[in-house]
């Protein structure tokens, strides 16, 4: 953009703003429209940019005050202010090719400031900033109707709807032959509209026509007032008189309908402002001068724009006044409507059979995937059953062979493949079970008891000898550490030292309350340090 540095219009930075400034502006926007401040959480998450890189785009934005950073008890967030929301306006119409240019500040009202611009090929615009939510004019809620049935509405939003409905009045009054400024474009709170070459009647200070002037501007009123409309602030101010003695209505915000309770006042209002002007600037004072009463109304502009006073009610007796002469159009274009409902209704009995027979084949070729999938698991099931009665065979022919080994040793059966850890049983067992069964009676005689004695010995010598080897593997568990002592002191001291090297997380953005307060603190502390109480 090219600037005039004027006033408080500079626009320079916006030369040196990038796509992400305005990303982190936007989002800004969107967070106000339900906080009175947005944390830097919610600006990330709706600029889809990482935080750390919003805080530091924020920074940059505050320090040209295009936002405010606010400290809160609860949370701390940011504020866009009006130079922020300015430039958000700016960059859109110059993205759609409308403005061009911002020169001087041309005019400064309660509501709004007036700055001549340029477009892209540098013709000749006004811009209108509305600035609600001045000092002097904060009384919006009884004096205009923008809030409607809001509780609370933040300045910026109600600038925004000023414009838009200026704007909207601008465009259907040029429509209608209205001596109004040429509507061009809006966006957010700025109105883009044409240059008028002339003077606001307020400075003019000689007319060649008087009475002409006077009878002009009552018959404007009149005429206002027969579409439906009252301007509500028709004065000196408001009005600019043109090289060719032509009158040019500005200022629109205000206008209210015909069917306002308080119209007739505003009406009277109107046309005693103008009568006090003839009177103290050109010593003109008229006896003929117009009443609300006296005005035929008609057109309806005031319910095409939804101007204040007219009502939703209003709008439905307007709409059965219309229908009463002619309920035969609304009765054929129902007839009309049904035959058409008809129609479609056989056009979608159609289409459902063909996606019935869609279906049908889906269907089909599901239930022959179902199949080869069955086959494939069945193939895979025989497969692990011929494994599995391998095994068995396998373990039959084990166990047949060592049942042959014990039997040729003597010993019992032992059923070693099941339990594959167990031992044989011990020499005492075996040799009592031998002894009761096998034993015959002792003799009496001292010799033949020393010779079985004997030989009982011999049998357990044997015997210990081949218990000491055990049948089958034995697990071996183990209740100490298997690593070495060393080993464990080792990674010990290193898992102390990385932790003692290890520094705690900082969050990114801005600092907390607590942090904050604590630095205070110990700012404080430091500065009493080495003082004598």
């Amino acid at each position: 953009l090219l600037s005039i540095q004027m006033g408080r219009m500079d626009v320079n930075l916006m030369r040196y703003l990038e796509g992400e400034h305005f990303r982190v502006l936007v989002a800004c926007e969107m967070g106000m429209k339900n906080h009175e401040v947005v944390p830097l959480a919610l600006l990330a998450a709706i600029a889809k940019i990482h935080r750390g890189a919003v805080s530091k785009i924020c920074g940059d934005l505050c320090k040209h005050s295009l936002i405010a950073l606010e400290r809160g008890i609860k949370c701390d967030g940011y504020r866009l202010t009006v130079r922020g929301y300015d430039f958000l306006a700016l960059r859109a119409l110059c993205a759609r090719g409308v403005v061009g240019s911002v020169g001087n500040q041309i005019g400064v009202g309660k509501e709004s400031d007036v700055y001549v611009g340029g477009d892209a090929e540098l013709n000749d615009l006004v811009l209108k900033f509305h600035r609600l939510g001045r000092t002097s004019f904060r009384r919006i809620k009884e004096k205009r109707d923008y809030h409607q049935k809001r509780k609370n509405a933040s300045w910026l939003y109600l600038s925004r709807l000023a414009a838009q409905k200026e704007f909207a009045f601008l465009s259907a009054l040029a429509a209608r032959n209205f001596p109004v400024p040429k509507a061009i474009d809006v966006c957010r709170h700025v109105v883009v509209m044409g240059l008028i070459d002339g003077i606001t009647l307020c400075h003019v200070d000689q007319v060649e026509d008087v009475p002409g002037l006077y009878h002009k501007l009552m018959s404007l009123i009149v005429k206002f007032a027969s579409h439906g409309l009252i301007h509500g602030d028709f004065n000196e101010f408001n009005l600019m008189l043109l090289k060719d003695d032509k009158i040019m209505v500005i200022d629109f915000p205000q206008m209210v309908s015909t069917d306002h309770h308080n119209a007739e006042y505003y009406f009277d209002r109107d046309v005693e402002c103008i009568r006090t002007f003839f009177r103290r600037k050109f010593g003109f004072d008229s006896e003929e001068f117009p009443s609300l009463s006296d005005v035929v109304r008609r057109h309806n502009l005031d319910s095409e724009l939804s101007a204040s006073g007219f009502t939703k009610i209003m709008q439905k007796d307007l709409n059965k006044a219309y229908d009463e002469g002619d309920f035969n159009a609304h009765e054929s274009d129902e007839y009309e409507d049904e035959d058409e409902e008809e129609d479609d209704e056989e056009g979608d009995e159609g289409s459902d059979m063909e996606t019935i027979k869609e279906e049908e084949e889906e269907k089909d070729e599901k239930d022959e995937e179902e199949l080869e999938d069955e086959k494939k698991v069945g193939e895979k099931t025989k497969k692990r059953l011929e494994t599995c009665s391998r095994f068995d065979a396998w373990l039959e022919e084990a166990s047949k062979q060592m049942e042959e080994v014990v039997k040729e040793e003597g010993h019992e059966h032992v059923d070693i493949i099941t339990h594959p850890h167990q031992t044989l049983p011990s020499v005492e067992e075996r040799e009592y079970k031998s002894d009761e069964e096998e034993t015959p009676q002792l003799v009496d005689e001292n010799g033949d008891e020393v010779k079985e004695k004997e030989e009982k010995k011999e049998k357990r010598e044997r015997n210990k000898k081949r218990t000491n080897q055990t049948v089958g593997t034995r697990s071996v568990m183990s209740v100490g550490s298997t690593i070495a002592p060393e080993e464990v002191k080792r990674r010990v001291a290193m898992e102390l030292r990385q932790n003692k090297e290890k520094t705690k997380l900082r969050a990114k953005g801005k600092q907390s309350a607590v942090s904050r307060g604590r630095k205070s603190n110990r700012d404080t502390i430091g500065e009493y340090a080495g003082w004598d109480f």
